[in-house]
């Protein structure tokens, strides 16, 4: 009997357990708070896709041109980032010494939430040469901003072109080649 006592409440709650609704997802099991945020995420992705379709050209006339061949929004909740690969071209009347080349965040204000910077420069000590294209990615936290109807973001560039050296006042004196005579080597076999 002491069985039959305690088999009834354990169907009786088998039972209920079985019969109350919970939120389900499309397969039948139930959805978790992080699945749901993560298809926001992905529904965020696509809109961001289908406005920004590559490549995007933005023309600055005294620092040249930066065109956009990729850029997406990538991360997870929580932690989001437009992610941009681009290329530099010299496009000024001058060699470039180095350029600043930014990826903006900008809320639904048009104000400056976040920003990265990439310095193109070449390894070795020349400029940037008229025609000439410098490649490289850039990685910008949206800290959610992607959230708000109406954000968005901008590339801006800033160049630092060659300019000729100054005269010096007064000239240097040219230095004038001493000739040596030759050197001879006695002794040599």
């Amino acid at each position: 009997m002491n069985d039959r006592r305690r088999l009834v409440p354990l169907s009786l709650l088998f039972a209920a357990a079985c019969a109350t609704p919970a939120a389900s997802g499309p397969d039948g099991r139930p959805e978790h708070v992080l699945e749901a945020e993560l298809r926001d995420f992905q529904v965020a992705q696509q809109v961001f896709r289908e406005q920004n379709i590559p490549p995007i050209v933005f023309d600055f006339p005294t620092d040249g041109r930066v065109t956009v061949r990729e850029v997406t929004l990538d991360g997870w909740p929580g932690s989001a980032y437009v992610r941009c690969r681009f290329h530099y071209q010299n496009r000024t009347d001058k060699p470039v010494v180095q350029t600043w080349i930014s990826l903006d965040v900008l809320d639904a204000s048009g104000r400056l939430v976040s920003s990265q910077a990439c310095n193109c420069i070449i390894p070795v000590p020349m400029p940037i040469a008229r025609g000439s294209y410098y490649s490289d990615e850039l990685r910008t936290p949206t800290y959610d901003a992607h959230l708000q109807p109406g954000w968005s973001w901008r590339i801006r560039c800033n160049s630092v072109l060659q300019h000729e050296d100054e005269p010096l006042d007064p000239p240097v004196p040219e230095r004038t080649v001493r000739e040596y005579p030759p050197m001879q080597i006695k002794d040599r076999r």
